[in-house]
């Protein structure tokens, strides 16, 4: 159903490491047609969406769009109430709720960092949360999603795909 990325997170702008990445693709089966949540924000032709950096994610964004997008980058942490204010970049972490990515694995400024969110469900929140995986803080991912507004901010909501890249 879905097509693998493989070296789509390289190229101007996008993570690329040395080591050959060996991806494992996770899709969200909970989604469903009837899934309201899901078909808010409808991705047309998802295979063909290709992936990009943090920064170019955070440029693409406009105001009040919805965008189907793949974004690759690096865990590095959870928003805990606040975007602006209430970010964690360490554990031990309580919110299952969202992750942040970044371009790098530690970025310079929360303004590096995009929230994701992850819905209460799905195999994507068991498989990627740092409260159940604090092993996942570090890793390269690349996320299928709407790139929207979320938590005032750019952000990917409704993700519906990852694979794990490192």
């Amino acid at each position: 159903m879905f097509a693998a990325i493989g070296a789509a997170c390289s190229g101007p702008g996008v993570l690329d490491d040395d080591e050959p990445d060996t991806p494992e693709i996770i899709t969200d089966d909970t989604i469903n047609d009837n899934d309201t949540a899901a078909t808010d924000t409808t991705v047309a032709d998802e295979d063909s969406v290709l992936a990009i950096s943090v920064a170019e994610a955070q440029n693409l964004y406009v105001e009040g769009d919805v965008v189907p997008v793949a974004v690759c980058g690096y865990i590095v942490g959870t928003v805990k109430s606040s975007f602006a204010t209430g970010c964690n970049f360490v554990a031990p972490f309580t919110v299952e709720t969202n992750l942040l990515l970044a371009d790098s694995r530690e970025p310079a400024s929360i303004d590096e960092c995009m929230p994701v969110e992850l819905r209460k469900g799905t195999s994507i929140r068991d498989s990627l949360n740092l409260v159940s995986n604090p092993n996942m803080l570090g890793a390269k991912v690349m996320i299928r999603g709407a790139l929207q507004r979320y938590f005032k901010v750019a952000g990917v909501k409704n993700v519906y795909e990852f694979t794990v890249l490192d």
